[in-house]
């Protein structure tokens, strides 16, 4: 960890800005509602306090400490034990009025001093904006207090602003304007299901990724999915591999190559599954670990189907000479099934693998992710050695 950098601890997220926020800095955090604003900033003062010793402070305008506490558990954050250890405060302040607005700013200020506050989060400016007669004076305040004095205290601060939902303005349109840094949240629905989207807007000092990435939250917390690797592979193989299938493998003269990608294509009913489940098999008879991912068909389908066969699929199975698993491309957006599939492939290390078929994933997603999908898969495939191969289907 740089000296001049605070990282957020949220999964995949610190990478795309130099390890960390700019210490010092103030970053608007602006977000639908249901984003998960709450749960990043938690996120961010929770990683300071229980990894790296930095106390926080959290004032909240929009939720009570109980219920706060309550959420944040089951994320797995115990602030209760870190507020005990005097390295985290929660300050409810739910119910605010203009005239003790400077009491309360005087209050934190107060607070940050005494907790010796290194992180602070105030969720929402947009409550507390709703208690200023002109947005002039939150202006002045944001800039005063929240900008000059509390990066003078060494506080890098979270400020939770709201964003409309299908709008674009933040908050009350000023704050983006003052802030040293901006990350927006968004969510919309897509084909049934959430689609969250983060995009880092603003992060002075900082060289930033501009994509519009994808994040998920479970039990957790956040975890942000990084855009998929995409280069080029030199390695070249001469050692040719069996597909398993006699007649095609002399078409192939003798195979294909190792750490090729193989397609085969065809209507419904032509036998695809049934020529990837002879390549994976193949591999397991010559001790060649496989893994086979099926977008169509669940696992104990395939193992019934193999079994027809007079493969001893549950054997295979047991054994770990394959692997198979079955996902539904409808739930995930594209950077998550690659995340699952590389997952899969580092703790399985297999010599073959197997997806049956991309025919779903070409359905579900845009015509932009399909080709990302595709081509950075292949890029780790060949990377790692792996030889693979893909069935579509069409008609």
């Amino acid at each position: 960890m740089s000296g001049d950098r605070v990282p957020t601890g949220i999964e995949g997220f610190d990478s795309l800005i130099e390890g960390g926020i700019p210490r010092g800095s103030l970053v608007l955090l602006a977000g639908n509602a249901g984003s998960g604003k709450t749960i990043f900033s938690a996120q961010y003062l929770y990683h300071g306090a229980s990894k790296l010793e930095e106390p926080g402070l959290y004032v909240s305008f929009a939720e009570s400490r109980e219920t706060f506490l309550k959420n944040m558990k089951r994320m797995n954050m115990d602030f209760e034990r870190y507020e005990q250890e005097g390295r985290l405060k929660f300050i409810d302040l739910v119910t605010v009025t203009e005239k003790g607005i400077g009491e309360i700013l005087t209050s934190i200020l107060e607070e940050i001093s005494a907790l010796k506050a290194k992180r602070l989060v105030i969720d929402s400016f947009s409550a507390l904006a709703q208690a200023f007669k002109a947005p002039i004076d939150a202006r002045i305040v944001l800039h005063t207090i929240l900008g000059k004095m509390v990066r003078q205290a060494g506080s890098t601060t979270l400020l939770v602003v709201e964003m409309p939902m299908n709008e674009e303005r933040m908050g009350l349109g000023i704050e983006e304007f003052v802030a040293d840094g901006v990350i927006a949240m968004t969510l919309a629905s897509k084909r049934g299901y959430l689609d969250r989207r983060l995009q880092i807007l603003k992060m002075r000092g900082t060289k930033t990724s501009k994509a519009l990435l994808r994040y998920d939250i479970d039990e957790h917390g956040i975890r942000v999915y990084t855009e998929p690797e995409m280069a080029l592979v030199e390695k070249v193989f001469r050692e040719k591999m069996s597909t398993g299938i006699e007649g095609l493998d002399k078409m192939l003269n003798g195979g294909v190559y190792k750490g090729s990608a193989t397609m085969v294509a065809g209507a419904s009913g032509t036998g695809k599954t049934t020529a990837a489940l002879h390549f994976i098999i193949e591999g397991a008879k010559r001790n060649e670990k496989g893994v086979y991912i099926s977008f169509e068909e669940p696992a104990a389908q395939l193992v019934k189907h193999g079994e027809g066969f007079g493969w001893n699929m549950k054997e295979l199975i047991d054994d770990g000479a394959i692997k198979i698993a079955s996902y539904y491309p409808e739930r995930y957006g594209f950077e998550e099934h690659l995340l699952q599939v590389r997952r899969l492939l580092h703790e399985s290390k297999p010599v073959r693998f197997v997806i049956d078929s991309l025919t779903p994933l070409e359905r579900v997603l845009s015509e932009d992710e399909y080709i990302r999908y595709v081509k950075s898969l292949r890029s780790y495939l060949k990377a790692e050695g792996v030889t693979s191969l893909f069935t579509f289907g069409y008609g």
